[in-house]
C-alpha cells in the first residue's frame, strides 16, 4: 500500500515544487522554472521499447533543460533494460539509494518520547529567503566540492522567490559559534494536502557527524510535515542514512538509481 501511494502521489501525479508536469501514457516528465534539469520520476512501458522511450525523451528534452535525470526504482518493470539503454547512451549512474517511509505520526511521538541531545548545540532554523541558501551551498561546497551545487541552489532560490508552497527548507547552525557557522541542511517536497511528504538534502559538515545533527534535522522536518497535514514520510536513504533510519522504523520499500545527461554533450 505505501508503495502503491507513493508511486501515484510522488512520482506519476506528483506536484514537484518549482517544476511543470507533462505527463503521457508512458512517463511524467517534470522540468525545472529555471530550464536547468528535467527530470522523468515515473515510466510505465514493457522492456522491449526501453531503447525507443530513452531516445523519445532525448529528443523531446532538447531546447527544455539542460540537464536530463531519470530516477529509476528496483520495482520498475522495465528496469534491468532501461538501465542498459541509459548506460549505453552516455547517461552517468550516480547515486545508489533505498526509498523508505514511515507515519508522520509515529516518528513525531518517538521523537517526543525519546528526545536526541545533540552536543554541540545546533540552532535549527526555517530558511525563507533566497540569501538564506548561502548555507546551503556552503554545506555542500565542503561535503562535495566537485559538484555542481550551485545548480542546485540556484533552482531553490527560484522557488523562494516565488513563495513555493510545495518545498521547506531547513538548517542548523552551531549555537555556540560567534559567525553561527552552518553545519547541516535538509529540506522537504511536500505539497499542500499531499499524503507524503519527501525528505532530502539531509548533508552534514565532516566535523559534526556522528553527533546527532541528522537526527535533529530529521526531527525539525518530521514536525514540520505533521503540521503541514502529511500522514507519512519518505526518504531516499543513502547507505550510511540508512541504519539511523531502520532504527527509527523507516521500512524500505524500494531501491532507487539516479541516471543523468547533459543535453548536447553525449546524449546519443
Amino acid at each position: 500500500m505505501l508503495l502503491a501511494l507513493y508511486d501515484d502521489t510522488m512520482r506519476r501525479n506528483a506536484d514537484v515544487a518549482g517544476c511543470a508536469r507533462e505527463r503521457t501514457a508512458q512517463v511524467s516528465r517534470y522540468t525545472t522554472s529555471t530550464g536547468s534539469q528535467r527530470y522523468i520520476m515515473w515510466h510505465d512501458f514493457a522492456p522491449e521499447v526501453a531503447e525507443v522511450m530513452v531516445d523519445a525523451e532525448l529528443a523531446a528534452v532538447a531546447g527544455n533543460a539542460k540537464v536530463l535525470m531519470w530516477k529509476l526504482y528496483g520495482h520498475d518493470v522495465a528496469h534491468d533494460a532501461l538501465r542498459a539503454a541509459l548506460v549505453a547512451r552516455g547517461f552517468s549512474e550516480n547515486e545508489h539509494c533505498t526509498l523508505m517511509a514511515c507515519a508522520v505520526d509515529d516518528l513525531v511521538a518517538h521523537f517526543t518520547t525519546t528526545p536526541i541531545e545533540v552536543t554541540p548545540a545546533l540552532d535549527v532554523r526555517e530558511l525563507t529567503t533566497p540569501q538564506s541558501l548561502d548555507a546551503y551551498q556552503e554545506i555542500w561546497d565542503d561535503v562535495w566540492p566537485d559538484a555542481p551545487n550551485g545548480r542546485y541552489v540556484d533552482d531553490y532560490r527560484d522557488r523562494l522567490v516565488r513563495r513555493d508552497p510545495g518545498i521547506v527548507f531547513f538548517a542548523a547552525f552551531d549555537a555556540n559559534a560567534a559567525d553561527a557557522e552552518p553545519v547541516t541542511s535538509g529540506y522537504m517536497f511536500h505539497h499542500p494536502g499531499a499524503p507524503y511528504a519527501l525528505l532530502c538534502g539531509g548533508t552534514t559538515k565532516s566535523k559534526w557527524r556522528r553527533q546527532h545533527a541528522y537526527t535533529a534535522m530529521l526531527t525539525a522536518r518530521a514536525i514540520r510535515a505533521q503540521q503541514r497535514g502529511a500522514r507519512y514520510l519518505a526518504v531516499e536513504a543513502s547507505a550510511a542514512s540508512r541504519p539511523i533510519l531502520e532504527r527509527l522504523r523507516f521500512v524500505p520499500l524500494s531501491t532507487l538509481t539516479f541516471y543523468e545527461t547533459h543535453i548536447g554533450a553525449s546524449a546519443v
